[in-house]
């Protein structure tokens, strides 16, 4: 009757590795069999040529300023709790001479003043190094 044990338990046991690689072979192969990820390349929907909007940072177009990340508000109690504070950003269109036609910015509400300032948005562009032609 010992036999009989020693026996058995060697079968399940045998029994059990092969069950273990057989799952793990599975896995594994379901795991890579999907299609491959692409970094570089952007799938786009077919949309009409009036809608070409596309997601872009809250950031001047002319200053480049960006958002204030380490505003903090002071309770009551004096928690300090973490918030962002935005730029006052508006899209707007100037009419470019050098290139003839209107562009389209989205400057911050002191970046309208610099272009109101340098008296017009070719002047501001190019003391502020800034390429029309991409807008």
């Amino acid at each position: 009757e010992n036999r009989h044990i020693t026996w058995y338990r060697t079968t399940n046991n045998s029994t059990m590795r092969a069950f273990l690689l057989l799952c793990m072979l599975a896995s594994a192969t379901a795991f890579f069999t999907g299609t491959p990820l692409q970094a570089g390349a952007r799938q786009t929907a077919q949309r009409s040529s009036r809608s070409n909007m596309e997601m872009r940072a809250r950031v001047c177009d002319l200053l480049g300023k960006r958002p204030n990340r380490q505003a903090r508000v002071v309770t009551f109690s004096h928690k300090r709790n973490k918030t962002v504070q935005h730029v006052n950003l508006q899209t707007k269109r100037y009419f470019s001479d050098e290139l003839g036609r209107n562009v389209k910015l989205r400057l911050s509400t002191k970046g309208m003043k610099t272009v109101t300032k340098y008296g017009g948005v070719d002047a501001a562009a190019k003391k502020f190094g800034l390429d029309l032609t991409k807008f």
